[in-house]
């Protein structure tokens, strides 16, 4: 195996993402530095959650960082700690 080798993530953005995340982090390692800790964080969420996250992720209806709020409100339902 290469030693060099450096495994990649990689999918389409909109040209204002781009614009976005090139004025917003242009410093040298930032953006693998946050989206890094992002993907870590949605990765934990569907592998506790399952499809639940996936689904309130792609209805655009919770942001990201609304998840966890919501995520917790839906395990107190299923507790029946409806508070």
């Amino acid at each position: 195996m290469n030693e060099e080798y450096k495994p990649r993530f990689s999918f389409e953005i909109s040209e204002a993402q781009k614009e976005r995340a090139d004025r917003l982090l242009s410093i040298y390692g930032l953006r693998k530095a946050v989206f890094g800790k992002i993907l870590d964080d949605v990765l934990d969420l569907i592998e506790e959650f399952g499809g639940v996250a996936i689904g309130i992720i792609m209805t655009d209806k919770c942001k990201p960082r609304d998840l966890i709020p919501s995520m917790k409100k839906v395990e107190a339902h299923e507790h029946g700690n409806d508070s």
